[in-house]
């Protein structure tokens, strides 16, 4: 009896792995989003009923047993993974000077991409990413990483800008804020380096930002900036030297698109900010507000409520999100409150079942070059402290 069962447990789980759609992701880089995005991976299953089972590679010069999850196999360079035919989505989590030469590789090879923001450390490398896009024919998924498209509340608010709710949009601010570059002890390190970072406060925050104006109002045409940088040195790791900070941490930017005029402003050194996102978008018949201090609901105002007696019924309402995805999952319930890690979780689910079912994922690599024409727009305009078009 006791064999009999054991063979039926082998016959089932074999069934299974039939039934199954297998991905598998190698990993290049394991810092901090790195480690972000390989849980995600690991715990999407608990989240939703799919078909797909992923199975993680990576790139290390340690064992694959000194990682915290199971790696089927260790490469000693990013190369030998992007050529190996068995790896199907190449994920790069490295620092953004290193973006370029692995996308185009990994474009090359025709691998699904699943890259950190932003494309690239700078305008030239993003053109030779797109040039390799081009000449490569490049047809697989891909995704940048613009996690904030997948909140709830986001997701809403664009469908009610999408339905007319507010009208013809006239103005909007959007303002992202943070204090990791607040202490002035904290030392140097590749985001605060111009020759690997490419940027500070406007990479580093200011690129999600600019997504959202794409997917919320539509294409930035035309910027005028300014920066600053507050904390002129910084100490070297580990010793009592200080080098010049060559990026910024401060960036006010007046926006246009279309007949539509917003500002962006961002910050690294706002005390008492943690993720200090919000925006507002104000049209011809009401308007909407998100903050991320209370991320579980989206904030709408109905300018044809009435208004009397003693205010009718006027006014912003809250309209609860929570985790209320179109993608429904399995874990937690829908009522439950949204978080961080949430949006990477639902990002990756959602790029995974188009790389299972062959279909596109947006934001995506042109996405990502839209943004990186921007940002490009926006460094020479505080440079030059003039207008710059958005080309």
């Amino acid at each position: 009896m006791y064999n009999i069962f054991n063979e039926c447990v082998e016959i089932y789980n074999y069934m299974e792995e039939k039934r199954m759609k297998n991905i598998n992701v190698g990993m290049i880089g394991f810092g901090y989003m790195g480690k972000m995005h390989t849980m995600c991976y690991d715990i999407m299953k608990y989240y939703y009923n799919t078909d797909v089972n992923v199975n993680m590679y990576a790139v290390s010069k340690t064992s694959k047993t000194s990682f915290p999850i199971k790696f089927e196999k260790i490469y000693p360079d990013y190369k030998s993974l992007i050529n190996d035919e068995n790896v199907d989505v190449i994920d790069i989590c490295v620092p953004n000077f290193l973006h370029k030469e692995i996308l185009i590789e990994a474009i090359k090879a025709g691998k699904h991409i699943y890259c950190e923001k932003p494309l690239a450390a700078d305008i030239e490398s993003a053109n030779e990413v797109m040039e390799a896009y081009k000449k490569y024919n490049y047809n697989k998924t891909s995704r940048i990483t613009f996690e904030y498209r997948f909140v709830p509340a986001i997701m809403r608010a664009k469908q009610i800008i999408d339905e007319g709710k507010i009208g013809n949009i006239i103005h909007f601010n959007f303002k992202y804020y943070g204090s990791e570059f607040l202490d002035p002890n904290r030392p140097i390190s590749w985001q605060s380096t111009k020759e690997k970072s490419g940027g500070g406060v406007l990479y580093a925050l200011g690129t999600h930002a600019i997504d959202l104006i794409h997917y919320l109002i539509g294409d930035i045409d035309e910027v005028y900036a300014d920066k600053r940088t507050h904390f002129k040195k910084r100490l070297l790791l580990g010793t009592d030297k200080t080098v010049d900070v060559e990026i910024e941490d401060i960036l006010n930017v007046q926006l246009y698109s279309g007949d539509k005029m917003g500002t962006l402003l961002l910050s690294q050194v706002a005390a008492g900010s943690g993720i200090d996102l919000t925006f507002e978008i104000y049209g011809e018949k009401g308007a909407i507000k998100f903050t991320h201090e209370n991320p579980n609901v989206i904030y709408y105002f109905n300018n044809e409520d009435e208004k009397s007696p003693i205010g009718g019924f006027s006014g912003f309402k809250a309209i609860e999100t929570t985790q209320k995805y179109g993608k429904a999952a399995s874990f937690p319930p829908p009522r439950v409150n949204i978080a961080w890690t949430r949006y990477h979780i639902a990002s990756i689910f959602d790029f995974i079942d188009a790389v299972a079912n062959n279909t596109k994922a947006y934001p995506d690599i042109q996405d990502g070059y839209k943004v990186q024409l921007v940002t490009d727009a926006i460094y020479k305009s505080a440079e030059i402290k003039k207008s710059i078009t958005v080309k």
